[in-house]
């Protein structure tokens, strides 16, 4: 297979607005001559991601990713090179035949086959008087004509073997038939149909491919059986890999920026009929990372709107933070009544479902809120507090007025006061923001050489704001040795952003930092950190960076001799020595 020349991926890539591109997947600020964002590639609170139009590059400050257009669609949509390189090529209206640049897919025939079954299943809904009766119930449940079209639905015979019989006379094998579990083999080795009197929704994955199937039964005297019943694992289908009506909904998840999520095919289609039609389903409660990472490449908001019984509830639970931990950001929708979307649209209305999801959404504060409290019991004090707990550790990062409105609800519903409520809310998050730099302190020594490289990194983070992104990356923000190091350090922050913010340069003049600073600060800067403006050296920042490090390893290393010697039995102690020794032989080593 030929590869793509050098020449066709400098086109590509010159004529590629590569802000256009990752804007669709990164909300983008100009600050300066480049873009900031969050990192789409890992989960971080402060913008580290810097795009360059004019190098058309990316680079992360935090996780050290960097690439261009291409490399940015090959990770964040997990395609191939090519696929990529045609992508943008397509954008740029650039006219490239790229067929020969690509291996014919090995699963070719399987999805040709299920395609070969679901045509199979459409011909008998609308032709045959056992369709008939199936059409029936569903246009009593409100599936139009052209709902059904839509969603490719279909029917299989009440027969035996009708589809093996049909399939298997086209001339395709019965071990690909078996293979791809539309058929099963009996003890006495014949084969037969494993959808049967079932209405049948096709699976389809993301690039239109039918990979699957699912059955529903649909008649009253049909009690006995599962209401669902889904094609195995096979060679092109993994239930957890693929997400329902997800091939229909990506140009109107695209258009909208968000994902409405529900749990099931009925869910989706009566979205589908209330005019919300970037629904997808996971089908079934138990959403995978694998099906999050696929969302996650098309947007990064999502409204999860799944059964509000208790396993609805557990599932929603789960959701959250698998998207939390990509991310995603996510509102809850909390239909009334344990009502699942379809119930609540034949209950109400379409437009009525279609208000409910878009205006009567919660945040995870809410729904976190909302399930603990059904979950205690008010009468016992333990649950008081667990409760308590929960609340305030969602709160303490949010703004004042979210704490101030939900220390007025815990007050009213634990029936205290809200001064105790608020009381105990400060106490709690004092204890458990206590600062990091302050415990070092109380246990390391400190050493002139670890204040050296503190200081000096200042003159690194007046030269440039990459190497401040650098830095809490690694240490975090509120990391600090010595108190006065760190207002400065929050002085250049602030003046850093600022710049960015007016599209200056990022760069700060000494002249311009100088008149910042409070006298204090000033005497400190003259005596402690300006004698040292020096050549800056990416190399020397990286020794800096190694104190800083070795710092934290010496405190680490004290801590844990000090719960060597408090340990109740020998046997912790020994496992407590045994870290230790590791851990300064990695250290040592330069592995820690």
């Amino acid at each position: 297979m030929p590869r793509i020349s050098d020449e066709v991926i400098k086109e590509v890539l010159q004529k590629t607005d590569i802000v256009d591109i990752i804007s669709e997947k990164v909300s983008l600020s100009k600050k300066g001559k480049s873009y900031f964002g969050l990192c789409p590639f890992h989960n971080e609170k402060t913008p580290s991601f810097s795009v360059e139009p004019e190098r058309k590059i990316y680079t992360c400050f935090s996780c050290g990713e960097k690439g261009n257009a291409i490399t940015f669609k090959q990770k964040t949509e997990n395609i191939t090179f090519v696929e990529a390189v045609e992508d943008l090529a397509l954008k740029a209206n650039i006219n490239l035949d790229f067929s020969s640049y690509k291996k014919e897919n090995p699963n070719k025939k399987y999805y040709e086959i299920n395609k070969d079954a679901e045509n199979f299943y459409k011909l008998f809904l609308t032709s045959t008087k056992q369709g008939t009766v199936a059409k029936k119930y569903l246009y009593n449940r409100g599936i139009t004509d052209q709902i059904i079209n839509d969603f490719n639905i279909g029917l299989s015979p009440n027969d035996y073997d009708v589809l093996y019989k049909t399939l298997s006379n086209k001339g395709i094998l019965v071990s690909d038939l078996h293979d791809l579990g539309l058929v099963k083999q009996s003890k006495t080795q014949s084969f037969y149909d494993l959808f049967r009197e079932r209405i049948i929704f096709p699976i389809i994955d993301e690039r239109g491919n039918t990979v699957g199937f699912s059955g529903r039964s649909y008649l009253e005297t049909d009690k006995e059986s599962p209401k669902y019943i889904n094609s195995p694992q096979t060679i092109i289908f993994t239930k957890s890999k693929v997400l329902y009506n997800l091939n229909n909904a990506i140009n109107e998840i695209k258009k909208n920026n968000r994902v409405v999520l529900f749990e099931g095919y009925l869910d989706v289609i009566a979205a589908y009929r209330a005019n919300i039609k970037e629904s997808v389903a996971s089908m079934g409660t138990s959403l995978t990372l694998e099906q999050v990472k696929i969302i996650k490449k098309y947007t990064n908001n999502v409204t999860i709107c799944y059964d509000g019984d208790p396993a609805g509830i557990e599932a929603t639970t789960r959701a959250i933070k698998l998207f939390e931990n990509e991310r995603i950001q996510v509102k809850i929708v909390l239909l009334p009544d344990n009502l699942d979307p379809d119930d609540y649209l034949t209950k109400y209305s379409a437009a009525k479902l279609n208000t409910f999801i878009n205006e009567k959404w919660i945040d995870k504060i809410e729904f976190s809120y909302l399930k603990n409290n059904m979950d205690i019991d008010f009468s016992k004090m333990l649950d008081i507090e667990h409760f308590k707990k929960i609340i305030f550790d969602l709160i303490k990062n949010t703004s004042n007025t979210i704490i101030e409105s939900y220390i007025k609800r815990l007050a009213t519903d634990i029936n205290v006061s809200e001064v105790s409520v608020r009381q105990d809310f400060y106490q709690y998050t004092k204890k458990n923001i206590q600062n990091i730099g302050e415990r070092y302190k109380r246990i390391v020594p400190i050493d002139s050489k670890y204040l050296f490289a503190e200081r000096r990194l200042l003159s690194y983070f007046l030269s440039d704001v990459k190497y401040i992104l650098k830095y809490n990356a690694e240490f975090g923000e509120i990391f600090y040795i010595d108190s006065m190091t760190r207002d400065i350090k929050h002085i250049i922050e602030d003046r850093h952003y600022k710049n960015l913010e007016n599209n200056i340069d990022s760069e700060i003049s000494e002249d311009e930092f100088v008149k910042i600073l409070n006298p204090d600060q000033l005497r400190f800067y003259n005596s402690k950190v300006k004698n040292k403006m020096i050549d800056l050296l990416d190399k020397e920042y990286d020794d800096l960076i190694s104190a800083i490090q070795e710092y934290i390893n010496s405190h680490l290393q004290l801590e844990i001799e000090e719960k060597i010697k408090t340990a109740p039995t020998i046997i912790e102690k020994i496992k407590l020595a045994k870290y230790r020794d590791i851990n300064f032989k990695e250290a040592k080593h330069g592995k820690g």
